[in-house]
């Protein structure tokens, strides 16, 4: 089973690369999705509300409010919960190989570079893919959700790294600022070459 880490800066195009990898029977882990899973289990709950005396509850409105309010914050909470994602991670990647239903198995995680993932990445040769794409483009897409204001986009976008710092962390870089059509073509080529190269 080849193991490919996808990772990009807000509404850069991650979920769309992760859908264009289901065609070739990969699993989908979505690390903000079981991150947000693990926020709401007792013992990640408790550690996270210890951290913060002015949570009085976790839901993702006060989490918002608290945490996302500044770097030093989220930085708190980051290493609360990479650590705990980072075990899910690993643990899942095991089940899945064991299973054996599946040739690729994709991690799709905002922060994988930020939070020192990729060193795992590298040691045990799993391919990290970066997608970049212009800072406005970004906020134009993640407000076409409807789901973020545009002051919370901005935070989360400053509390990420640059584009161009991120780069020489990755193992394969693509742009997303054209044609939906086309960025999911340079995708499946991607996939296609690392299937390839694993089996060459």
């Amino acid at each position: 089973m080849i193991v490919i880490g996808i990772t990009g800066g807000i509404a850069s195009g991650k979920s769309v690369a992760s859908n264009v990898c289901k065609k070739y029977n990969a699993y989908i882990f979505d690390a903000d999705k079981e991150a947000k899973k693990l926020l709401f289990t007792k013992e990640i709950s408790q550690i996270v509300l210890d951290a913060f005396p002015t949570l009085n509850s976790i839901t993702l409105e006060s989490l918002a409010k608290v945490v996302f309010a500044n770097k030093k914050s989220q930085k708190k909470l980051n290493q609360i919960i990479h650590p705990a994602v980072n075990k899910e991670t690993l643990k899942r990647i095991e089940k899945i190989r064991d299973e054996n239903q599946h040739s690729l198995f994709v991690v799709d995680a905002p922060l994988i570079i930020e939070s020192g993932s990729y060193q795992y990445y590298n040691e045990s040769n799993f391919s990290l893919i970066l997608i970049t794409s212009p800072e406005s483009v970004r906020i134009e897409r993640a407000l076409a959700r409807g789901n973020l204001s545009l002051d919370t986009i901005q935070d989360r976008i400053k509390l990420q790294w640059p584009d161009e710092k991120k780069k020489e962390y990755a193992d394969y870089i693509i742009e997303n600022n054209s044609s939906l059509a086309k960025f999911e073509s340079e995708i499946e080529k991607l996939i296609q070459k690392i299937i390839n190269d694993t089996k060459s």
